[in-house]
């Protein structure tokens, strides 16, 4: 909460600091824009939880723990302005990275009562974000070529996130003397959820190339966008969060 506080109101300086220059420029000339580019997102999110299940007549636990950090991402955007310097148009983004879920529990032997082993495994999980968002944007045109888009809006995410499937006493790998170790037989599945959230962010653009019809150049852009939701992990749903701080860079098309 405290970091999309943080950024709407950088959001908030810019437009204002950018504003006072905008006065000066006057209306953006251009009808619309293209944006195309690639970038990074800085994020966390971790799940955990718990699966009780009963294993040669005792009480048994498996954990399942997973945290998924920053990818690389592709970003597109299209639109057009309605009035003065006001843009509407959408843009999508995806991501995607995996990470090695940790597997640990308490699993009772087969040889002696109340002597558990300890279950310490690993896989690797994959999880896919992708995410449409409305832009309303508000252009600040510095000269005729750089100009400033501070925007903002809805997002709509959909995610794709690899998950363990539940285990039973059939899972125990182990089947031979001494008993000692335990390897789980683990599948995974993928989950999908749709969560809507927000965004928020600058886009600044240098313009290189331009002839009566189009300008061409390269931008860069800083954006925050954040979804939260449940989504399952294990034997239950848990809470997880998508999006993050985002940096791109990429090519700028003016019509």
């Amino acid at each position: 909460m405290r970091q999309s506080v943080l950024w709407l109101v950088v959001s908030g300086v810019l437009a204002v600091n950018a504003a006072n220059a905008n006065a000066q420029t006057g209306t953006w000339a251009d009808r619309g824009y293209v944006n195309i580019g690639f970038g990074v997102e800085s994020g966390s999110s971790s799940l955990a939880d718990t699966q009780n299940l009963v294993i040669y007549e005792e009480a048994g636990t498996i954990s399942s723990n997973t945290t998924w950090t920053s990818g690389s991402l592709i970003d597109a955007g299209l639109g057009v302005r309605v009035w003065r310097n006001l843009t509407v148009g959408i843009a999508y983004h995806q991501e995607e990275n995996d990470t090695d879920a940790e597997i640990t529990g308490s699993i009772p032997s087969p040889i002696f009562f109340n002597r558990p082993r300890t279950l310490n495994q690993d896989i690797v999980l994959d999880r896919k974000e992708k995410a449409t968002h409305l832009v309303i944007g508000w252009v600040l045109p510095f000269n005729e070529k750089v100009d400033l888009i501070v925007f903002g809006g809805p997002s709509f995410f959909r995610l794709e996130q690899d998950a363990v499937e539940p285990f039973t006493a059939d899972d125990i790998g182990e089947r031979s003397s001494p008993f000692t170790e335990v390897n789980l037989d683990v599948d995974r599945v993928t989950h999908k959820k749709s969560l809507t959230g927000y965004h928020v962010g600058v886009d600044g653009t240098y313009i290189v190339w331009s002839n009566d019809d189009i300008r061409i150049g390269a931008g860069g852009f800083v954006r925050f966008t954040k979804a939260t939701g449940n989504v399952m992990q294990l034997t239950g749903e848990q809470s997880t969060e998508l999006g993050g701080v985002q940096f791109g860079f990429g090519a700028r098309i003016r019509f």
